[in-house]
């Protein structure tokens, strides 16, 4: 514990330090006075305790444009150029062009996310050996029979609200996010596994604030009750739709309290016997999302979704090789998806929101197993 708390403290020292030097480099030190920066500082901690919020996310976008691999890559273009055309500085333009470069080669993208998505797969093939010397009875799989609630973390309703998201004439045709409805569908063939193994759980499902008229949110909602029916989840089953979309924290703490509200939850079960939270969210996300509930002492089953680097090569396929190490935008935005979860685990260790550094995910997190 000590030494966790050790490493929070000089983590938020670094994390300090980084934000005083940035605003140092954007804003002239006579203009940057307390209260400015104190603002912006206090726009930053806003952030991330009301991420949904539209102001604060469009004001947040702004101020962390320098931790993104674009943002990071065009300022350095900009800071090259002060000094006129005919006085370029090389080193800025090499390190702007080799950040640009590399965050947009999918062979690159690719290893990142893949990491990331592979460490589920190594997380379900470790729980079968975790008690194989002291427990050898307990099943190798979850114990998917006490899973209480469905969990599924999706995006904003609205088929444009999301950030840095063009929708094409056919998708403003639809009322609901395709990333959403994707995930909704993935959670009712999950639910119907659960059923089968002897589960009947509640069906939590969260998404972004909406927008509009009172009807027309309605209606939205309608049309997301109607996704997961078609997908066999009974109605009654289906808890309110909450709006904390993709904010891990604030979702775990509304499931618990709709949990205990509906009584769920047995506090004297412990162990195998426990009850399970099966959680619907994407790969990418997965680990900080599983363990924020785990640290919450509600007991995690990972059910990934979104996978984007588990596609393989074919060997003998050389164009599709030498298209794998060609720049292009999806990579860039594959990159840029891995550090802004990167980031964002960061800040939830340092909130106290994870476990301590010294354990691993998949020594508390139980996967569902494929079909």
């Amino acid at each position: 514990m000590l030494l966790a708390l050790l490493t929070r403290i000089l983590l938020w020292v670094a994390v300090g330090l980084l934000i005083w030097y940035v605003l140092l480099k954007f804003i002239p030190r006579k203009f940057l006075t307390w209260f400015g920066g104190a603002i912006i500082l206090a726009l930053i901690v806003l952030s991330f305790i009301d991420p949904n919020d539209q102001t604060i996310g469009t004001i947040w976008r702004i101020i962390s444009l320098p931790l993104t691999p674009l943002g990071a890559s065009v300022l350095l273009l900009i800071f090259a150029l002060t000094e006129g055309l005919k006085k370029v500085k090389g080193q800025q333009v090499a390190i702007a062009l080799a950040i640009l470069l590399v965050s947009s080669v999918p062979l690159f993208a690719r290893a990142l996310v893949g990491q990331a998505e592979q460490s589920i797969q190594q997380a379900y093939n470790a729980q079968r050996g975790i008690c194989e010397d002291i427990c050898p009875a307990v099943p190798e799989t979850a114990p998917l029979s006490r899973v209480v609630a469905v969990v599924i973390m999706g995006e904003n309703m609205d088929v444009a609200s999301g950030s840095g998201y063009f929708p094409s004439q056919i998708d403003t045709g639809s009322t609901l996010n395709p990333d959403l409805t994707a995930r909704l569908r993935s959670g009712a063939s999950l639910y119907q596994q659960l059923r089968q193994n002897g589960s009947n759980p509640l069906v939590v499902v969260t998404a972004g604030p909406l927008h509009g008229s009172a009807e027309e949110k309605a209606g939205k909602e309608q049309t997301l009750r109607q996704v997961l029916g078609a997908g066999g989840i009974p109605a009654e089953v289906i808890a309110p739709i909450q709006t904390t979309g993709m904010d891990v924290n604030s979702t775990v703490r509304r499931t618990r309290e709709i949990l205990e509200e509906r009584q769920y939850l047995s506090p004297t079960q412990t162990g195998r016997d426990a009850d399970r939270i099966a959680i619907v969210a994407p790969a990418l996300t997965m680990r900080r999302t599983a363990l924020t509930f785990e640290e919450r002492g509600l007991n995690a089953v990972a059910w990934p979704t979104d996978l984007y680097g588990s596609s393989s090569l074919r060997s003998g396929d050389t164009l599709a090789q030498l298209s794998d190490i060609m720049p292009n935008v999806e990579a860039l935005r594959l990159t840029t998806r891995y550090w802004d979860e990167l980031m964002t685990s960061i800040y939830y260790f340092l909130r106290g929101w994870l476990p301590g550094f010294d354990v691993r995910w998949n020594q508390v997190v139980e996967v569902v197993p494929p079909n």
